[in-house]
C-alpha cells in the first residue's frame, strides 16, 4: 500500500506542478486583515499532520489530527477550544492502543459533533501489525472530549483489505452516517494467490453504514456503487429534511474521473442511482487524491465543490448546485482557475451562505484560501497571512476556524487561525 500511495502521490504532485503554470483567473483576491496569529495546537517533538474539525453547539471547536512515530505507529489526538478560541485542555488521545491508527494526506480523520455534545471521531486503524489492510472505526466521547471510550468497528466484512476515504455526518436525531471506499470485493490477488501490485489502483466500492444507538452499534453496510476513484475521499452531507447525501470521484469508461453523488430518503436503507454532477471530460489514468466537498443550505439546496482539469474547461475549482434532491445539477461555476492539493471543505451557514475553504498552490507556495460561492458574479477570494497546507474548517455563529499544517524545524505541526465568520 505504501508503493502504491507513494506511486499516487508524485503523479499528483507531477499533475500539480504542470497545472501551476495555469496561474489563477476570474477570481478577485481582498487583503487579510482580521485572521488571528497562528495558535500551535500539536505538542513539542511530534510529526502532526491530517486535521480535521468541527464546531458544536455551544461554540467550543474541536480538531483532530494524527500524530506519526516510527514504524507506522500513529494516534489520533483531539484538542478542544473554548468559545474564545482558546485551547481547553491539553490534547488527548483517541485511539485506546497506541499506535494504532493509520492515515495519510489523503484521508485524514473526520469528526462531528451531535446536537447533545457527543463527539465523534472516525478514522482508519491497522487491521493486523502487518500488512496494508485497515478498518473503519468510530470512538465516541460524552463528556466533551475529556475521554473516549473504546472503538468500534464500522465495516462488517473481516476481509484483510483497505477500507478507506471515509467521511462522516450526524443528523439532527442523532443518527450516526459514515461512508468509505472498500476493497472487500476487489480482485488483488493474481491466479496464483500472491498480491498484484499492478491491480492496487483497482476502482473501488462506495459503502454507507448508519448507527442509531450513538455509534454503538452499525447496520449492515449498504453499497452505493462501484467503479470509484481508489484515492479521492468521499463526502457526506445531511439536509435540513433529512436527505443523505453521499459523493465520490467516479470512473467512467474511458478512464474519465467526475463527481457522482446518491442520496437517502429513507435514513440510509436504500440510495438512488448515482448522477453525474458535471461531465467535465477530464480523463486521466491516475488518481487526483481530491475528492468532493458538500454542503446543503437551509432552503435544502445541496452545493458540491470539487478540483477538475478536463477538456470542459481550465483546471482549478467547480461547483454546481442541485435543487431537486440530487435529481439533477446546474451547469458548473468556476470557482478559481490554477493548481488546488487535497480536497476542499465546504461550511453551510445561515441562510443561503456556503462558505468555501482549500489550498491552492500557486509557483510552489502553498496558500490557504477562503471564498463564498454564491450566484452573484465572481467570488471574492481571501488568503490567511501564512502558508500552510491541507486546511480543514469549521465555523460557530461568528467565527471562521481553519487548522492546516505548516513545518517548523522540519517537523509538521497543526497551527489554527480563526477570523469573523465569512458573511
Amino acid at each position: 500500500m505504501l508503493k502504491h500511495k507513494r506511486h499516487i502521490i508524485a503523479a499528483t504532485l507531477a499533475l500539480a506542478a504542470l497545472l501551476t503554470a495555469c496561474g489563477s483567473k476570474g477570481t478577485k483576491r481582498e487583503p487579510v486583515a482580521d485572521f488571528s496569529q497562528p495558535l500551535r495546537l500539536s505538542t513539542a517533538n511530534t510529526d502532526a499532520a491530517e486535521p480535521a474539525m468541527a464546531a458544536a453547539s455551544d461554540g467550543s471547536v474541536y480538531v483532530v489530527w494524527v500524530e506519526h512515530g516510527e514504524k507506522k505507529q500513529a494516534d489520533v489526538m483531539l484538542a478542544k477550544l473554548d468559545a474564545s478560541g482558546t485551547p481547553a485542555s491539553q490534547p488527548v488521545r483517541v485511539n485506546q492502543r497506541a499506535g494504532a491508527a493509520s492515515a495519510w494526506r489523503g484521508d485524514p480523520p473526520t469528526i462531528a459533533v451531535s446536537k447533545d455534545g457527543t463527539i465523534y471521531v472516525g478514522w482508519t486503524g491497522r487491521s493486523s501489525d502487518e500488512g496494508h489492510a485497515t478498518d473503519i472505526l468510530l470512538s465516541a466521547s460524552r463528556d466533551r472530549g475529556k475521554t473516549f471510550e473504546p472503538p468500534v468497528k464500522v465495516n462488517d466484512d473481516s476481509a484483510q483489505v483497505v477500507h478507506g476515504m471515509h467521511s462522516l455526518a450526524v443528523d439532527e436525531s442523532g443518527r450516526i452516517f459514515l461512508a468509505w471506499l472498500d476493497e472487500r470485493n476487489v480482485k488483488m490477488m493474481d491466479e496464483n494467490g500472491k498480491l498484484d501490485e499492478h491491480k492496487m489502483e483497482a476502482n473501488r466500492e462506495v459503502f454507507v453504514a448508519s448507527s442509531t444507538d450513538g455509534g454503538r452499534t452499525f447496520s449492515q453496510n449498504r453499497l452505493v456503487a462501484r467503479e470509484a476513484c481508489p484515492c479521492c475521499k468521499t463526502a457526506l452531507t445531511i439536509s435540513n429534511d433529512g436527505r443523505v447525501y453521499v459523493a465520490w470521484r467516479q470512473v467512467l469508461p474511458g478512464n474519465y474521473r467526475h463527481i457522482a453523488v446518491s442520496s437517502s430518503t429513507d435514513g440510509g436503507q436504500t440510495f438512488s442511482e448515482p448522477v453525474i454532477a458535471s461531465d467535465d471530460k477530464w480523463m486521466i489514468a491516475g488518481c487526483p487524491v481530491s475528492g468532493p466537498a458538500l454542503a446543503t443550505t437551509e432552503a435544502n439546496a445541496l452545493r458540491v465543490l470539487w478540483y477538475s482539469a478536463g477538456e470542459a474547461g481550465a483546471p482549478g475549482l467547480y461547483w454546481s448546485e442541485s435543487r431537486d434532491g440530487g435529481k439533477s445539477f446546474t451547469s458548473r461555476k468556476g470557482l478559481t482557475e490554477g493548481a488546488a492539493f487535497g480536497t476542499p471543505h465546504l461550511l453551510a451557514g445561515p441562510g443561503n451562505t456556503v462558505t468555501a475553504v482549500w489550498e491552492s498552490n500557486q509557483k510552489g507556495a502553498s496558500k490557504i484560501v477562503v471564498a463564498r460561492l454564491d450566484n452573484a458574479g465572481a467570488p471574492a477570494v481571501t488568503e490567511i497571512p501564512s502558508q500552510g497546507q491541507l486546511p480543514t474548517a469549521a465555523a460557530t455563529r461568528d467565527q471562521l476556524y481553519i487548522a492546516y499544517i505548516a513545518k517548523q524545524n522540519e517537523q509538521r505541526v497543526i497551527w489554527l487561525v480563526r477570523a469573523k465568520a465569512v458573511a
